[in-house]
């Protein structure tokens, strides 16, 4: 396979991973997916690092350290890195990556409202067992890779929530005494109310087909941090609000489609929706039937 990556050369190590052709920049958040290839890096970082790693592979690497070892990394897990971590790696990765850089400020409003005080050394620099993590991680590969088949802008929306789902893995990863991400996030929710989660839907019904609406304007509706909301939201109402928030603009859309005569790229705009393109399959999705097929 082709190089992806490889910086290994360079005098002073990176500070960030380089500007890849399939990424979503959010500001203070970005997506980015590491095609298959071979990976020749070495960093000192200036963001902290939430790596999805898909394949089980040997890699040669070391943290903090001159004396790089070689390590098997399990497929379907998460690690998170935190900044100043001065690491090299060598890797020839046979799947996809997925990497999620968050900026100081951003993790610190995380791990605040988290009640981690720390990122543990000893919890940091692991890549644990997470096949949430690493369904969100295809997810967002799809995602991505679709955007730019087709030349269009990615979904904020949809990039901002796979971004969240995979941090909160990697927020309850760090936060979890015994390892159980699960027991983590279910402490979340014990320690939310039904009436936080109705405000963020209260904020979704006035401004449903706002499509500036962000996951991070209703957590903080909900007081929550952005990592922690989604997790809440789907364990109390049974979906995420992603989920939600499509499921409701298609209910809306589809009220147009057979009550008006409006063209139905304009009733896409109208939902909310990125594109003509985008509520057909979400439309399809929700009823089983496309726009086109549901007027007629």
């Amino acid at each position: 396979m082709d190089t992806i990556i490889d910086n290994s050369g360079l005098r002073q190590p990176l500070t960030r991973f380089q500007k890849m052709p399939h990424e979503t920049d959010l500001g203070g958040v970005r997506l980015i997916l590491l095609p298959p290839g071979r990976v020749n890096i070495r960093h000192k970082l200036a963001f902290n690092i939430f790596d999805v790693n898909l394949a089980s592979v040997q890699h040669n690497m070391a943290w903090n350290s001159d004396t790089p070892e070689d390590v098997h990394i399990r497929g379907e897990s998460l690690a998170v890195i935190p900044t100043g971590t001065d690491f090299s790696l060598e890797v020839e990765n046979p799947l996809p990556g997925c990497v999620l850089e968050v900026d100081d400020p951003t993790l610190h409003d995380w791990m605040e409202a988290g009640e981690l005080s720390v990122l543990y050394p000893e919890k940091c620099l692991r890549y644990r067992p997470d096949g949430v993590a690493a369904e969100l991680g295809r997810s967002a590969i799809r995602h991505l890779m679709r955007a730019a088949r087709s030349n269009v802008p990615t979904d904020r929306l949809t990039v901002e929530a796979l971004a969240l789902g995979i941090a909160a893995r990697g927020m309850a990863q760090l936060g979890a005494l015994d390892g159980d991400v699960d027991a983590e996030i279910d402490r979340w929710v014990r320690g939310t109310h039904s009436s936080a989660m109705n405000r963020a839907i209260d904020l979704i019904e006035t401004r449903l087909c706002d499509s500036e609406l962000s996951i991070q304007e209703l957590a903080s509706t909900a007081c929550l941090s952005s990592s922690h909301f989604s997790s809440v939201f789907k364990s109390v109402i049974g979906e995420t609000p992603y989920a939600f928030i499509l499921r409701r603009r298609a209910e809306y859309a589809r009220d147009l489609i057979i009550g008006t005569r409006e063209p139905l790229a304009q009733i896409s705009y109208d939902a909310g929706f990125s594109s003509q393109a985008h509520m057909t399959v979400v439309v399809r999705k929700v009823f089983g039937v496309t726009p086109a097929a549901m007027r007629n």
